[in-house]
């Protein structure tokens, strides 16, 4: 190969394999999608791949004779529209739809694309997910509305810290500990919330419950290095928002400890609830997410269906079942869709898989083990929630045994 040609082949990879780090594709994804597309460029490469290091090694002919591109990046959150638009882009180019340099160009354009959704909308989405995952497991009106308000507010803190690089690594401490004290001050005038968990509520964006799934899953598959830092990661991060959480109660209570006792407001929400919660809160997760409008209903199906299949292999053979269920009906909905439309059957998986996930469950024993007392009855079982979490990796891997994926990412 010439070696103008060999070099511009391997930038597009390098740029490509960047440009799938930052939409947040997890590294089996992300290695298994270069390999496949340096295989289409008439090229031969190895990957390397974990949250924080990016290594690349192509070859020509001789495996010794290698080009090594070596980098430290951070870890970054899921992008999955942009993620969808590069998957396009890459079908395109092995399509013959688009040459290899107008490819490229596009590559650019795409890596420096606006997301889909204005400001208002995400601090829309934050606000529906906060109250959404409250009225999913309360029955208090005051403790929906509170958590979207405070998930709001939350929002707002989480824009501004982006604007200053110093401010990123602690905004997961700041955020809670806000929660903390305008959740207390709240329940100090006598609103009657509990206030450990719309603290939960409202910081539920920040719950690492996805990355603990990803990052256990990847360990099952042998991917030791990027599950491990990011197994590592997800627990650095659910200690952060804790503290935070526990500074802002402890101060909330030393300023206004006793002023006035808790009086109920409103009646309580009916028990038909739970479905417009799961479908507000998988919608706001699908903003999150940067999904495209066009593809958000395939987003409230893959929901639908995990929830689902969830509850009832839970009414009929149990709770670990159920989330087995749930995580095998969602996979095999995703493989359906990723060989029917040669779409990334990997965003549908997430938004349905997402809502599964016991990242509130894990924060809520942390809380346990360290203040002795309950967010909610029976929420704090430590081996419940590994179970939980094997079964979901369970459930993934035999639906991408029973009908494997025909797309990489």
């Amino acid at each position: 190969m010439d070696p103008a040609d060999f070099r511009r082949k391997t930038r597009f990879v390098v740029r490509l394999g960047r440009a799938l780090h930052e939409c947040g594709t997890t590294s089996q994804r992300t290695e298994r999608h270069l390999m496949n597309v340096t295989r289409m460029l008439g090229l031969n490469g190895s990957f390397l791949i974990s949250p924080t290091t990016f290594t690349c090694a192509f070859w020509d002919e001789d495996p010794l004779d290698q080009f090594i591109h070596i980098e430290r990046v951070e870890p970054a959150d899921n992008n999955l529209g942009r993620l969808w638009e590069i998957d396009r882009l890459v079908e395109s180019i092995a399509d013959g739809r688009l040459s290899f340099s107008e490819g490229a160009d596009e590559l650019d354009r795409l890596a420096d694309a606006p997301l889909n959704y204005s400001f208002g909308a995400n601090a829309f989405s934050w606000a529906l997910m906060g109250g959404s995952f409250s009225a999913l497991l309360s029955a208090n009106p005051l403790d929906c509305i509170a958590a979207a308000l405070l998930s709001l507010v939350l929002c707002f803190i989480d824009r501004s810290a982006a604007r200053h690089s110093s401010w990123g690594p602690v905004v997961t401490i700041l955020a809670p500990f806000v929660s903390g004290v305008l959740a207390g001050s709240a329940a100090a005038f006598g609103i009657g919330i509990n206030v450990p968990f719309v603290i939960l509520s409202s910081i539920i964006i920040f719950i690492p419950g996805l990355a603990l799934t990803v990052a256990l899953t990847e360990i099952s598959a042998r991917h030791l290095i990027s599950g491990s830092s990011r197994l590592v990661d997800a627990v650095m991060l659910l200690l952060k928002l804790f503290f935070g959480a526990i500074g802002g109660m402890a101060a909330a209570k030393l300023i206004f400890e006793g002023i006035q006792s808790p009086v109920e407001w409103l009646p309580l929400l009916p028990d038909w609830k739970t479905w417009p919660a799961i479908a507000g809160l998988s919608f706001g997760i699908g903003i999150a997410l940067n999904i495209p409008p066009r593809k958000m209903l395939w987003g409230l199906l893959s929901a639908a269906i995990a929830f689902g299949a969830a509850s009832l292999g839970e009414s009929w053979f149990g709770m670990y079942a159920g989330m087995f269920l749930g995580a095998l009906a969602v996979g095999l909905y995703s493989n359906l869709f990723s060989r029917l439309t040669r779409g990334p059957g990997s965003i549908l998986m997430t938004q349905g898989i997402i809502l599964l996930v016991p990242g509130s469950k894990t924060y809520m024993i942390l809380n346990h083990w360290v203040s002795g007392q309950d967010i909610l009855p029976g929420a704090s079982s430590g081996n419940q929630a590994l179970m939980v979490f094997i079964a979901l990796i369970a459930g993934l891997l035999f639906s991408n045994a029973l009908l494997p994926t025909q797309k990489s990412l």
